[in-house]
């Protein structure tokens, strides 16, 4: 995970850049398509992967360093309008293997922006699962790009049934005022990431329906995959129900039957289940079956009346 990161969030970005600071062509079309491609490419990756590690603000420093590039390009010297193609041989391969990485760019910037609108199903509000604070979704959205829990909605997949209830869900890490949500890069310990041992809050008014607390947490990236929500709290918040999970072990405050109020803490956010790192799974859904807990019909969730995507930061000032 941590490899396949620095790849396509640090190494490729940088690469381009430098690329286009040492070898930016001076024909129109292989200049334009140089820099079209660069562009898209950074922006696909800025808008559809997730900022987490590195931070969110990294996409935004290779934007600046993209415009910077231009200018001095276009203070440098005006395009040779003349000739339409003078890049050297070896450039004009990678520019062509670059516009693929463009193309690429484009799909992706389409899909990313398109998660952004509020799906047409019911959506229901609730107040934010934990206390003041600086918090990035890591997955939420309306299209599977951004939001991986999409996947479950598959209704020709027997399965996924047993999880439909969270096909909308979001997924949520505590970060640094700096924008950083673990101590190092991708440690193992859960105990090094800013999320775990957060107080994890009642987002509504309601009764507990199931509270689990039976899981350890695991070492990342290791995942519990027979347990996939690991230790979590389901509340009935009267027309629906809310799902947490991944608690951490040994921390929930509430059992079944017991009534709560918004804001009271539930447990803590944790590791457990089949969790790549700490972070809070919060869905909420319509029905909640004993035998099949996760399996109601996925409501849109969000919270203080925003409709939270991939890379969308909020701070908790007050629960």
């Amino acid at each position: 995970m941590g490899w396949f990161t620095l790849l396509i969030q640090l190494v490729l970005p940088v690469a381009l850049l430098l690329w286009l600071y040492l070898a930016s062509e001076r024909g129109i079309m292989a200049c334009g398509l140089q820099y079209l491609a660069v562009g898209l490419t950074l922006l696909g990756l800025g808008l559809a992967a997730s900022w987490s590690m590195p931070p969110f603000w990294v996409p935004y420093l290779y934007g600046l360093a993209f415009f910077l590039i231009l200018i001095r390009h276009l203070v440098k010297g005006p395009t040779t309008v003349s000739v339409l193609w003078s890049a050297r041989p070896l450039n004009t391969i990678v520019i062509i293997l670059a516009a693929g990485l463009g193309f690429a760019g484009g799909q992706l910037s389409i899909g990313a922006l398109q998660g952004h609108q509020p799906p047409e199903v019911q959506r229901v509000d609730i107040a934010p699962p934990f206390g003041p604070g600086r918090y990035l979704v890591v997955h939420g959205g309306s299209t599977k790009m951004l939001n991986a829990h999409l996947a479950t909605l598959n209704p020709s997949k027997e399965e996924m049934r047993r999880w439909r209830g969270q096909s909308r869900a979001l997924d949520i890490v505590a970060i640094t005022p700096a924008g950083f949500h673990m101590d190092g890069w991708w440690p193992t310990d859960p105990a090094r990431y800013e999320t775990f041992g957060r107080p994890v809050l009642a987002p509504c008014s309601g009764r507990i329906a199931r509270a689990v607390d039976e899981f350890p947490d695991m070492r990342v990236p290791e995942r519990n995959k027979t347990n996939k929500p690991g230790n979590y709290v389901a509340v009935n918040c009267g027309d629906f129900f809310v799902v947490l999970a991944h608690l951490r072990d040994n921390s929930v405050r509430v059992s079944a039957g017991e009534q709560v109020e918004t804001g009271e803490v539930l447990g803590e956010a944790g590791n457990s289940g089949n969790s790549s790192e700490p972070h809070l799974h919060i869905h909420a859904q319509r029905g909640f079956q004993e035998e099949a807990p996760l399996s109601g019909d996925p409501l849109s969730l969000t919270i203080r009346d925003r409709f939270l995507v991939r890379n969308d930061r909020f701070q908790v000032d007050s629960p």
